[in-house]
Parts: structure tokens; sequence; C-alpha cells
């Protein structure tokens, strides 16, 4: 009877001594997605917090590819001690299972939620020479010219692309899809004038708005961004029902001791109360940092969504 009460009191106390002792050594954040894009921004910006609070280094080692679902996978398949996390967008966590045949992982089942780090409206951006200056204009010459205005988009499936879901289906127009190897290329393209329109990310496209490279007609979320305080929101804009706000959490894989999960939890939100929210506010990034259960239940609920967008949008899983 000794001998098995002593038993599970040392399993009980290895994972206690475990994240006692976390981290000590240095912390891989995969970022499934090419440098220079917005979650990489997060990434680089928590991975300093984290690194502060924790006094070890987080390295972001950034492994794109299959709209992030490269990446994803390989976290999801290492070794569950905290040493190798997924930063991830909305696509990874929620929408991708939807949008490949064979998906590589069930996000719920494959990762261990620590937080929903930020919430990100996007920009509905044109180039500098285009025409158009409003949402409305956008809408009329969609409609004079069906299926012939470009949209980008850093892969099928990314937050660029269901925006641009979002406004057709509203708008009651057609636009041609142009997908891309991530946001930069895209933004390349709008700048120079191969593609018309992109909904991109606030912290990639707000300083091309800023400096006039880029003309912004509208931001996606729910109130004026301090950043663009002349840009309206889509529903100022004309279009009422749109409201689209995409997001960036950070995962264990599956497996991984709750004590460490919870310490990883406390330590960002620790951050978030100092130097780190600043930063990400002015990027126009708005800090979340719920709990590893508040996020998952985000998760459960957002991958709903996507469902139904994809269904509605007769996107066929690739």
């Amino acid at each position: 009877m000794l001998n098995k009460l002593a038993a599970v009191l040392l399993a009980f106390a290895v994972p206690c001594a475990a994240a006692q002792d976390y981290p000590h050594k240095p912390v891989r954040l995969i970022v499934p997605f090419p440098p220079g894009g917005s979650v990489d921004l997060v990434a680089r910006l928590v991975g300093k917090g984290l690194q502060d609070a924790l006094k070890q280094p987080f390295v972001v080692d950034n492994k794109p590819g299959a709209s992030g679902n490269v990446g994803a996978a390989y976290v999801a398949k290492a070794p569950p001690d905290g040493y190798t996390l997924l930063v991830g967008s909305a696509g990874v966590f929620a929408a991708n299972q939807f949008l490949y045949a064979n998906p590589p992982f069930d996000p719920l089942r494959a990762f261990a939620p620590i937080m929903r780090i930020v919430d990100q409206p996007n920009i509905l951006v044109v180039g500098p020479k285009s025409p158009v200056r409003s949402v409305n204009e956008l809408i009329a010459l969609a409609k004079a010219r069906p299926g012939k205005l470009g949209f980008g988009s850093a892969s099928v499936g990314s937050a660029q692309h269901f925006s641009t879901e979002i406004f057709m289906q509203q708008a009651g127009v057609e636009l041609l899809h142009v997908p891309y190897k991530g946001g930069a290329p895209a933004l390349v393209d709008l700048m120079g004038g191969q593609i018309d329109m992109l909904f991109d990310t606030s912290p990639t496209a707000l300083p091309y708005a800023r400096s006039g490279k880029l003309r912004a007609l509208a931001i996606t979320g729910r109130q004026r961004s301090p950043l663009l305080p002349d840009v309206p929101t889509m529903k100022e804009a004309g279009l009422p029902d749109f409201e689209v706000v995409t997001w960036t959490g950070i995962a264990a894989p599956a497996g991984t001791p709750q004590a460490v999960i919870d310490r990883l939890n406390a330590a960002i939100k620790t951050a978030l109360r100092g130097e780190l929210r600043r930063q990400l506010e002015e990027t126009s990034l708005i800090p979340v940092g719920d709990s590893p259960e508040a996020f998952r239940e985000f998760m459960r609920k957002d991958a709903d969504s996507y469902a139904r967008l994809v269904k509605a949008a007769k996107i066929k899983p690739q």
C-alpha cells in the first residue's frame, strides 16, 4: 500500500518539479509562415517578453508551407516538454482542417492551447494608382467588371482569402482570387498594380497605408484604428454586417504538462502588462491574453464558423 502511495505521489511530483525547473534551456517558437508577416511579428515580440520573464532564450524558427500546415505538423509531432511551441494564426488553429482533403492534424487534439495572444482587424487596401477611393466605388467597379478585379491573399484559406469571400457575399460581387506564398509578395504586386485589392493584416498593411504607398479604404474591425483615424470601418463604409477580426495564438504539443502550460500563460500575461502591450498596440494589434481553457473553447467555436464559411463559399478541399 505504501509503495502504491509513493508511486502516486511521485507521478504528481515529477511534472511539478519539471515545471518549477522550466525552462532550463532555449525554447523554439515555430512560426509556420515566412518572416515578415503579422504572426512572425507577434512571435518575436512575445518571444522577447518570455525571454525577459523566464530568463531563457525563446528563438523564432520559421517553417512555412501548405498554408501553415508544415510548421504546425512539426510542432504536433514534437516532444510534449514545452521546448517546441507553435505561434499560429486562425488558419492553422481553426480553418485549415476544412481546406485540405487529408489534414495532417486535428488542432484540438494535436495541441495544448496556451493563449490567444492578440486579435487583429484587417485593412482593405488598394494600390496608389487605383481609381478607387471608397468601398462603394470598389463595389461599383467590381459590379461593372464581374470576375475581372483580382484580389490577393497569403494562401488559399488565409485571413485575406476569407475576408474577401465574406466581402463578395455581402457586397454581391465576383472577384478573381490570386493566392500567393505569403502576404509579402501580394503586397508587392498590389503596389505594382498586378492585383487590384487586398484585405491585409493590420500590422503588415499599416506602414504602407500611412506612408501613402497603399490606399486604405476601410478597417474590418468593430471600431476605427487610432493609428488610421480617418479610415472608416466596413460597417461605416456601407456594409453593416461586415466585421472580421483574425487572431494569433500560442500552443504546445498535446500532452505537455499543465504546469508548463500555466507557467507560459502566466509569463505572457505578465509581459502583456508591460512593454509588450505597447509594442503590440503600436502596430494596431489588440492584446487578448486569455486562459488556456478559454482559448480552447474559442478555437472550437471559430472552427465551427470556418466550417460554415468554407461550405458557403464552396471552397473545395485541396
